[in-house]
């Protein structure tokens, strides 16, 4: 039973945080707060190798549609909120924070890789769920890049969600949100042209999403008040940052030539139980990657593949770039690198280790240190 109600837990984060905003006042924060709960509980268990013992798949299923409803509930929870207190304007602004920061974190985990999930599906309900999941944090069509792009590019500079050596999470985020909403527009307009359609019609997706968004705002601002959607575009805008630097955790620095076919060791793996659970698997990034229509229950660890530390470790780490390049980043690609990369894919890392200004460990001096 444990193997099924684990993947509730990111649905329960946010039924906390639609209680903090139904009760109002300090509340607000209470979405906020299962961040540091999950991070503690992540950071302290041992490691998660096993393989989950799923009979009854939509059991495990019903919590990606049991988080997209509660999504929709946090947000109509926040405005009926604000409505009631008579506006954000009432609020102080320690509850603007909270409220804020309960969006953003809720919006961005356990909310993305719930929606991450979605639209690896193909039925169109689950598809819908990811549009409505997407929207929420500002980005309802992330499906086409992530699908189309980073998993045929991932580990090349084509891919936008692959972080660089020597980038920061400061600078990711921005470079990755751009990139999304770049290739969203350039792929409809590729699949519009093959078609014959005009791009800026109503058969566009990315219209259609743009005018979702702006109509979403409008009904908040005419409902509960201009301020309280200016308090709502912060906590989306803070949510798809957030998801970003997150997001850089998964990638980072790794390197394909590309052309070549990608492999298990071409992307990081974080395992531990919290953010397996969470996430839904989406952690267990080897096995997603070599069959991403696979459920999420029936990912298999890659116990022999690149490991990194909790994501809350890195996320926190991360925060101080110098001490995430030193005692994270840099060893663990230095061990890649020796490792895993083949000779044509140590040169590219030689090159990226140059551009970030790193140490050549491939010297004979470095590797015999």
């Amino acid at each position: 039973m444990s193997d099924y109600l684990r993947y509730y837990s990111g649905p329960a984060c946010v039924a906390v945080g639609v209680a903090g905003f139904g009760i109002g006042g300090t509340w607000m924060w209470a979405g906020f707060a299962t961040y540091f709960a999950l991070a503690v509980v992540d950071i302290v268990l041992p490691r998660d190798e096993a393989v989950r013992t799923i009979r009854v798949g939509w059991v495990a299923d019903l919590a990606l549609y049991v988080h997209t409803a509660l999504m929709l509930a946090l947000y109509a929870t926040f405005v009926w909120r604000a409505a009631a207190d008579g506006g954000a304007e009432a609020w102080s602004a320690f509850e603007i924070v909270g409220a804020v920061a309960s969006l953003a974190w809720l919006s961005a985990v356990p909310n993305l890789p719930a929606q991450h999930e979605l639209l690896h599906r193909r039925d169109p309900f689950s598809l819908a769920c990811a549009f409505v999941c997407g929207a929420l944090y500002g980005d309802p069509l992330r499906g086409l890049p992530h699908i189309h792009g980073h998993h045929i590019h991932l580990g090349t500079p084509d891919d936008a969600d692959t972080a660089w050596r020597g980038e920061t999470m400061y600078t990711f985020p921005f470079r990755a949100t751009w990139a999304s909403y770049r290739d969203s527009w350039r792929l409809e307009a590729d699949r519009l042209a093959r078609l014959g359609r005009p791009v800026l019609g109503p058969g566009n997706r990315c219209v259609r999403a743009i005018v979702l968004e702006i109509l979403m705002f409008i009904g908040v601002g005419l409902y509960a008040g201009w301020p309280t959607m200016l308090v709502m575009l912060a906590g989306v805008a803070a949510s798809k940052l957030l998801l970003e630097a997150f997001n850089y955790y998964q990638h980072y620095g790794l390197v394909r030539v590309p052309g070549t076919p990608y492999q298990r060791h071409h992307l990081w793996n974080h395992l531990q139980p919290v953010i397996r659970a969470v996430a839904f698997e989406i952690t267990n990034h080897s096995d997603h990657h070599m069959d991403s229509y696979k459920p999420f229950y029936r990912l298999e660890p890659d116990l022999n593949g690149p490991q990194m530390p909790s994501v809350f470790i890195c996320f926190m780490v991360g925060m101080i770039p110098p001490l995430w390049f030193r005692y994270i980043a840099m060893p663990r690609l230095r061990d890649w690198d020796q490792r895993f990369a083949s000779a044509e894919e140590r040169e590219v890392a030689r090159a990226a280790n140059a551009r970030a200004g790193w140490p050549d460990w491939f010297e004979p001096a470095a590797e015999a240190a």
